[in-house]
């Protein structure tokens, strides 16, 4: 929403709300044009901290194969230290090669890599994926004349399966390495054995905005360079409201600011998606009512920030805007480090973020709202003060700050699921995994559990060695389990449907939640997403959601009539194309000759699509599909789809616990529910299979994602839980050969039989304790 000075919406730039749809200002689309164009040329600015210490930074490279620069966000050391050895002669003349020096710079974040090279890309005058270019998951910008490639830490690690010494490059800028990616932990051992084995071909360069300098320093045996930044004076103003009125809250002071304070972009920190999106909305009806009311309103254009925006969208954040006029960015934790919106002064830090945390106790990984640690929450008010004297507002208490929040951000790698990162090591030939030179080694637990998933998957074998499979899977930019989805899906020939689900479980939440403050489009909300249920789960909606926005012409429109959101509709589509690709290039004729035929069906039935059809008739048909629901068996592709997801995922079913109201999880005594916004909710299915598993706890876990699967398809596939020899994995026992000829496996009737066992004595101590009896023993 933009309204002039008089109090009434101004024409020209009156679409703020159609940004988070793809769409900005003429005002916008021209510069951007333009910079597409690789012309005008922009100039970086002068007066960057990191300008002063240019010599010195070449230098110390020059003279040492790996070096540490510490410094401030804003600096400008993402964008300028790798133009600095690009154009230095000096250092182009360490290097022997004749197709020029090239230079590999990692963020942790696919949206820092794209505004960072479109930045130098500008700055150079250079059209984008020429001299500079980016690469990041499902899409690579970049060519033969690339000299400066920006990618995620995860695209860098990829190129390690097949270049172990990353010999493509010369020089390696692990950038924003005080985040501590799981990718980026991994790659400080790969790199350093890499700077070894080149013998003075490969430099390195570690920066940061805020780091432990001495733990970097002695783990690399590097020099530290430290850039002062310059800052302003930030006041700090605590405001605590509930963890539940964080959104509201968050839009209420940012307009209260709007409206009473002085020039300066007004920057908001929440935690994902889907809130950044609700407050955009927000936003724009509370400033409508203002309008509506008389009151007089300045210039404002309100845009979300967040991690899976589409490379044009993220673009739209970074413009300039007209004189008078202030941006309102809702925006994640993007923007602590990897990114700064210019000209911001005045922060609003809800005190939350979204991060992963593994528990080795179900095996399970979920994505939590957790507490900022100290260090973030002085990131975050320090971006109020990088051009003017700032003002922070902190939506908690200071003593929660002292006292509640932690000190420090947990390093991803000793919080998440490991089984990625591991199966890429094996894959790279590093078979001892657990002992590993990590800068911080994770818990061996933690390394024990990723191995045991990769066995049960098929991708390791007893002696935990790389199998063919698993090396398929690890050319797949997916997480293992997925991978093995897609590979199973190629033997049921349901390849088409597996690419949409695994898609749609790559993209962010598709659904918009409306307030339940607003009864009337809350209702109206669950009444539409109610007409996409699919009698068999979770997965099969998803595939049918996708299919009918399809059908529709991938229509924004569409999205908002059924409270879906576009971008993530959108970003699932995209992930489809680039593993399509990815597939083709890894599997069997079959499989490519599968996907080949879908697409060739999609070209054809886009072609015979009627454009112009009345919308009432898609409403009509919407009507119908919803609720002519398919019946309960399904139909055979989506019971071969139900039993692809299977081969990646037995090892999270469960298997209904009759009058206890649940299900209990296969090789633990663990009783769950569904989210009651699963299909399953309620569901009298005997088995169920679940794709993520949420709770801090394992008693108060609840299943979201859920399916009712077959038990003839789980029961080749359980018995291998219990034949599990995790010491032969981790490679702590091998067998001699006579033990080998002598192993035999189970009884597949008895394991399952000793399970059975299980289950029923769990369900008796259980229903034991519910009514207060003693329990058989």
């Amino acid at each position: 929403m933009v309204a002039d000075g008089k109090g009434k919406r101004a024409k020209s730039r009156s679409r703020s709300r159609s940004w988070s749809q793809g769409k900005c200002p003429d005002w916008a689309t021209s510069e951007k044009k333009e910079a597409t164009r690789g012309a005008p040329r922009v100039q970086a600015p002068e007066d960057l901290p990191v300008s002063a210490y240019k010599e010195n930074i070449i230098n110390l490279l020059l003279e040492n194969r790996i070096i540490v620069a510490v410094g401030e966000t804003g600096s400008g050391k993402t964008t300028q230290i790798p133009q600095y050895l690009l154009d230095s002669e000096k250092f182009q003349a360490l290097f022997e090669n004749k197709r020029g020096l090239r230079i590999a710079i990692t963020q942790p974040r696919r949206v820092a890599a794209v505004a960072m090279a479109r930045r130098v890309s500008d700055e150079r005058g250079t059209r984008l994926g020429d001299i500079v270019g980016y690469c990041i998951r499902f899409e690579d910008q970049s060519s033969a004349t690339t000299r400066l490639r920006y990618m995620t830490d995860g695209c860098l690690l990829r190129e390690c399966l097949g270049d172990p010494d990353l010999a493509n490059y010369d020089v390696v800028i692990l950038d924003e390495a005080h985040e501590r990616s799981m990718h980026t932990d991994v790659l400080f051992a790969l790199m350093k054995r890499a700077v070894q084995n080149r013998s003075g071909q490969l430099r390195m360069l570690v920066t940061s905005a805020t780091l432990d300098t001495g733990a970097f320093s002695q783990y690399f045996d590097c020099p530290v360079l430290e850039v002062p930044g310059r800052s302003f004076a930030v006041d700090l103003h605590y405001h605590p409201v509930s963890k539940t009125q964080r959104v509201e809250a968050a839009v209420n002071v940012a307009l209260n600011l709007h409206v009473r304070e002085g020039p300066g972009h007004i920057l908001v920190f929440l935690t994902g998606m889907e809130e950044c999106e609700q407050a955009v909305n927000f936003a724009n009806a509370k400033l409508q009512s203002m309008l509506d009311s008389g009151k007089e309103v300045s210039d404002c254009l309100i845009v979300p920030l967040y991690g899976m925006m589409q490379s044009d969208d993220q673009r739209n954040v970074f413009e300039e805007v007209p004189e008078g006029c202030r941006k309102l960015v809702f925006s994640t934790n993007i923007a602590e480090t990897s990114l700064t919106v210019a000209g911001v002064g005045f922060v609003v830090d809800c005190g939350y973020c979204k991060q992963k945390f593994f528990n080795p106790k179900t095996g399970m990984e979920s994505l939590q709202v957790t507490e900022v640690s100290q260090v973030q929450a002085k990131q975050r008010a320090g971006r109020a003060g990088r051009t003017q004297h700032g003002k922070c507002f902190r939506l908690y208490s200071e003593e929660t700050f002292h006292r509640s929040l932690p000190k420090v951000t947990v390093p991803e790698i000793l919080r998440s699921n490991l089984a990625s990162v591991s199966l890429q090591m094996k894959a790279m030939g590093i078979d001892d995994v657990v002992n590993f030179d990590f800068m911080e080694p994770p818990d061996r637990v933690r390394l024990v559990k990723s191995l045991r998933l990769l066995y049960l998957i098929g991708a390791l074998d007893a002696d935990g060695s790389l199998t063919d499979l698993g090396r398929r899977i690890s050319q797949l930019p997916l997480e293992p389990q997925y991978g093995r989805v897609l590979l199973a899906a190629a033997d049921l020939q349901c390849v088409s449907e597996a690419l949409t689900l695994v898609s749609m479980l790559s993209s962010e939440g598709i659904w918009y939640r409306p307030s339940r403050q607003n009864a009337e489009q809350w209702e109206e909300a669950q009444a539409m997403q109610e007409r996409f249920v699919h009698p068999l789960g979770d997965h099969l909606t998803l595939v049918r959601i996708y299919t009918m926005w399809e059908d529709d012409g991938c229509s924004p429109s569409w999205c908002k009539e059924n409270f879906l959101h576009f971008r993530a509709l959108r970003q699932a589509r995209d992930i489809r194309g680039q593993l399509c690709e990815q597939l083709e290039k890894v599997s069997e004729a079959s499989i490519r000759q599968a996907v080949q035929g879908k697409r060739d069906r999609e070209r054809d039935r886009g072609r015979s699509r009627d454009r112009s059809r009345d919308r009432d008739r898609h409403r009509q048909r919407d009507h119908d599909r919803g609720s002519n629901r398919t019946s309960k068996s399904g139909t055979d592709a989506e019971q071969a789809l139900l039993q692809s997801l299977c081969a990646g995922f037995y090892m999270q079913t469960a298997r209904a616990c009759g009058a206890a109201g649940g299900w209990l999880i296969v090789g633990e005594n663990v009783l769950v529910k569904c989210e009651s916004s699963s299909a399953m909710d309620g569901s009298p299915a005997e088995w169920v299979l679940y794709t993520d598993l949420v709770g801090s706890t394992v008693a108060n876990c609840m299943m979201r994602t859920v399916s009712a699967v077959d038990h003839t398809w789980l029961s080749p596939l359980l018995p291998k839980l219990t034949e599990v020899d995790m010491k032969r994995i981790v490679g702590l026992s091998k067998p001699t050969q006579a033990q080998a000829q002598a192993e035999a496996p189970k009884d597949a009737a008895q394991t399952v039989q000793e399970r059975e066992d299980k289950v029923g004595s769990a369900r008796e101590r259980y229903l034991a304790r519910k009514n207060k009896l003693p329990a058989k023993r």
